[in-house]
């Protein structure tokens, strides 16, 4: 029996996503966030090709999309849960690690509903997907990179005891605040707060006009857009949910 070599080819793009997932998380490890943050950026491209080359080749198959979600649960939910932790969860005791092991055990239970529920609704997506969520994630560390909203507790090693390192600078509520966001991200994900899908988007000229002007944008000011895109498409899906649920209390 002969095997299309074609296969190989979607296959190739999954391999690719796992493999800027490992670096990221060493990467994160080595405290070299920017390049842990590209690096799912990237992890995140591939992830999104690798579906379109299997169409476009018609080689798609049922080991491609297992394939496929196990290199999502390591892209995008270890390697973002793991940059969190370095960068700031650390610094929280048990509080920064139930929220990053929180993250992963969600992004699993999204992925896993993904793949057994048969979608009635092709404009939307049943919870956060955790491709959005773990790039929100990244867009929230590079954008604090730029502007330091919060600074970072800071490890400098003790000249008189090589065994002891000391903490500079005391955790604050703002970085509660901010592994909470990220808890939220994570509950969104197990949510069935319905988010757009734009898979199914109409192509007009109007939608090509907008989509070159955020094109201009994103080269421009490529980690602001993406900031306040990702987190307005959150804020969306909340303020859309709370809307029809304040509709269905007073009918």
């Amino acid at each position: 029996m002969k095997i299309n070599p074609l296969y190989v080819l979607p296959n190739a793009f999954t391999a690719g996503s796992i493999f800027l997932a490992i670096i990221s998380i060493i990467s994160s490890a080595k405290e070299d966030f920017t390049l842990a943050c590209w690096a799912i950026v990237a992890s995140m491209i591939l992830d999104g090709l690798d579906g379109r080359v299997a169409r476009l080749t018609n080689t798609s198959s049922k080991f491609g999309v297992e394939f496929d979600s196990l290199a999502d649960i390591v892209a995008f939910g270890v390697a973002p849960a793991m940059l969190v932790y370095f960068y700031i969860g650390q610094y929280y005791g048990r509080f920064g690690l139930v929220v990053c092991a929180l993250f992963v055990i969600f992004g699993a239970i999204r992925l896993a509903r993904f793949n057994i529920t048969t979608h009635s609704e092709p404009n939307f997506f049943i919870g956060l997907p955790i491709p959005s969520a773990a790039v929100i994630l990244v867009t929230w560390i590079l954008f604090n990179q730029d502007y330091t909203i919060f600074e970072q507790p800071k490890v400098v090693h003790n000249a008189l005891d090589n065994s002891l390192d000391i903490l500079i600078g005391n955790p604050n509520a703002l970085g509660y605040i901010s592994l909470s966001c990220v808890l939220l991200v994570g509950v969104l994900m197990v949510s069935n707060i319905r988010y757009p899908s734009f898979k199914a988007m109409t192509w007009n000229l109007k939608t090509f006009i907008v989509l070159l002007l955020l094109c201009g944008i994103l080269i421009y000011r490529p980690i602001e857009f993406l900031t306040f895109f990702m987190s307005g498409y959150v804020i969306y899906g909340l303020g859309r949910w709370a809307f029809l649920l304040t509709k269905i209390r007073r009918s």
